[in-house]
């Protein structure tokens, strides 16, 4: 509802395509005016269409449609912008796979963890981003992160697993740096999967440009460490069946929380689960997300907690 004494609003509506020379736009057509009144404005809406035609001349992969809305008012000045919105870009294409398809990517997406099924590497996550100085993936303070997908996708050609090397190294034997290193009272769940072994859970993701392992200068990393050492040490033990406990790990020093990741020893089942194919295939995939795109990390379950 808008205030009455605007009588009523006009949107003016224009679409176009960016990102390419070789598309070009039909003519718009809507089923209602583009008029709105203060009686009843829910009661109208108006569906518009336009056919938008590319004829590629290249290999071009991207391809941008631009949707910007201003609303005017009778009682304004004519040439007075009353509201405007130009963020509805859609974006077009076949790099994240092979078969096209679309997204509107100037929407940060949240990613939320299934605290459920993975309650320690949720609680690892949220402690992190709550008590760290770059708040990863964090809304509320504004401070996303940044998808790093994987090395034949994006600028610098960075593996995402050379990020985890650097956080959670593997051992020589190829074991997790959680089974020799890690604390031994972290707890696995064998009788979910057998064999169940420690790992390490790293925060933020490797796959990100906020990771810890990411280098900085010209591949961009905005947290770089040289090694996981230089993150918060914890590890995460159950307590009794659905009760787990994430601990500081006493063998080391304190945090300071002036650090910029967080390396934690718990169950290699729960560490895969949280990040496997939820996120790869279920999440980044749904909203298409490309090199250094944001979006937002969120644990609802412990929105009612105090990080200190």
């Amino acid at each position: 509802m808008f205030d009455p004494k605007f009588v009523s609003v006009t949107l003016d509506v224009q679409f176009d395509c960016l990102m390419a020379d070789d598309c070009s736009n039909g003519p718009q057509s809507w089923d209602g005016a583009l008029e709105w009144t203060g009686v009843d404005p829910f009661s109208h809406s108006a569906i518009g269409k336009i056919d938008h035609t590319r004829s590629p001349t290249d290999n071009t992969d991207l391809l941008d449609l631009s949707t910007k809305i201003t609303a005017y008012s009778p009682v304004a000045d004519p040439s007075a912008t009353r509201w405007q919105a130009d963020g509805e870009q859609i974006r077009c294409d076949t790099i994240f796979s092979t078969t096209p398809g679309c997204a509107f990517y100037k929407y940060g997406p949240t990613w939320v963890m299934t605290f459920e099924k993975t309650p320690p590497a949720v609680a690892h996550a949220w402690l992190i981003q709550s008590k760290l100085p770059d708040h990863p993936g964090s809304k509320a303070a504004n401070k996303p992160m940044f998808f790093l997908p994987e090395a034949d996708m994006n600028a610098p050609g960075r593996d995402p697993n050379k990020n985890r090397d650097v956080i959670c190294p593997k051992n020589s034997d190829g074991t997790s740096w959680a089974g020799k290193f890690g604390n031994p009272r972290a707890t696995t769940v064998p009788e979910i999967s057998a064999g169940d072994k420690p790992s390490c859970d790293e925060f933020a993701y490797a796959s990100s440009y906020n990771s810890g392992g990411m280098p900085g200068g010209i591949i961009g990393g905005m947290n770089p460490v040289a090694s996981g050492d230089k993150c918060v040490q914890t590890y995460a033990t159950r307590a009794a069946q659905g009760e787990w406990h994430l601990y500081d790990d006493e063998r080391l020093a304190s945090p300071t929380w002036s650090e910029v990741c967080g390396r934690s020893a718990m169950s290699g089942w729960i560490n895969s689960t949280l990040m496997g194919g939820a996120f790869s295939s279920g999440f980044s995939g749904k909203y298409r997300l490309l090199d250094k795109e944001p979006y937002w990390v969120d644990s609802p379950k412990f929105g009612h907690c105090e990080a200190s």
